[in-house]
């Protein structure tokens, strides 16, 4: 076992936390890792690279199947962005080779990964025509397992540069197919807050599209819009419907208009996978030190919630075994 060099932004998963999903004592599970697997990072902290734990996850039935998967909503301000990056980390600490493409103009995602782009670096916009010859150049290698294509500004013209429905079906699907090409399985979209030309193109292309929600009757609105474009889009090009889930984010038990939501998007979509997200105050420390809620080993019950998410989305299913 060899020694962390540095303090690692985006740590690795711990034997403990691995060792808790499994049922297992810790130690025992780490006999099951190779030496050079495992990494101290502090005090009696075990962490495990992401190529161990992958090694271990496949062992157990996990897939590591290519996905993308989309983050999309009409409501800003509902944790989209939090649940992008926690998401992409979490998958990356899990041994998913995972690359954050950020489509929306405000760049907030590209902001909180410390991945602003310069006034001439490429971006989705540039590149999305020939991702072959382009791409490569534009990620951002952000840690193990873990790139972003960044955002900015210009991405706000894409919905006049896609005016063809040929260009809007196969621009963000190109790209992520490139990224498949290119080694990675997972592919975390995060949208714009509308329902613009670059959203219609992200539905295209994923396999998944998660809509955060929050308690608010705009929130609650926008969320049975989006489902319903997500059929017609589909409809529209003659594609499958990809997987849809709920977010449901900032949920306070305490509240009684937090309560009342979660009982009216129960009610109105029974049959959609639905993950609730208490709210906490980890959230904003987090971001304003330019981290994720994975960043640190704190216990957190938004953490919780979001590694019960990230297991959910990534089939990671340990505990039934």
């Amino acid at each position: 076992m060899t020694t962390d060099p540095g303090r690692r932004q985006y740590p690795l998963l711990t034997t403990r936390e691995l060792a808790a999903k499994c049922g297992t004592a810790t130690t025992e599970l780490e006999r099951r890792f190779k030496p050079d697997e495992l990494l101290r990072l502090n005090g009696a902290t075990n962490g495990i690279t992401p190529q161990g734990v992958r090694r271990f996850l496949e062992g157990e039935g996990v897939s590591y199947r290519f996905r993308v998967i989309a983050h999309t909503t009409m409501r800003g301000g509902i944790g989209k962005t939090t649940s992008t990056i926690s998401t992409a980390v979490r998958a990356a600490q899990y041994g998913f080779k995972t690359c954050v493409l950020d489509l929306d103009p405000q760049g907030s995602s590209s902001m909180a990964l410390g991945a602003v782009p310069a006034e001439d670096d490429p971006i989705f916009y540039d590149i999305w025509k020939q991702p072959e010859e382009l791409l490569a150049d534009a990620l951002v290698e952000l840690g193990p397992f873990l790139s972003i294509l960044p955002s900015a500004l210009e991405n706000a013209l894409l919905d006049a540069s896609l005016l063809n429905p040929g260009s809007q079906k196969k621009a963000v699907k190109g790209v992520c197919q490139q990224l498949r090409i290119q080694g990675f399985d997972t592919v975390i979209l995060d949208c714009p807050p509308s329902l613009g030309i670059a959203v219609i193109s992200a539905i295209c292309a994923a396999d998944t599209v998660v809509v955060p929600v929050g308690s608010d009757a705009f929130s609650l609105k926008g969320l049975d819009l989006t489902l319903g474009e997500i059929h017609s889009i589909c409809d529209t090009f003659g594609l499958p419907h990809p997987a849809a889930r709920i977010l449901y984010t900032r949920y306070d038990q305490r509240e009684k208009v937090s309560r009342n939501a979660l009982v009216s998007i129960r009610e109105r979509y029974p049959a959609l996978p639905l993950t609730v997200i208490r709210t906490s105050s980890e959230f904003s420390k987090v971001l304003a030190a330019g981290e994720t809620i994975f960043s640190r080993h704190a216990k957190s019950g938004a953490r919780d919630d979001y590694d019960r998410y990230v297991s959910e989305l990534m089939g990671i299913c340990l505990e039934a075994k």
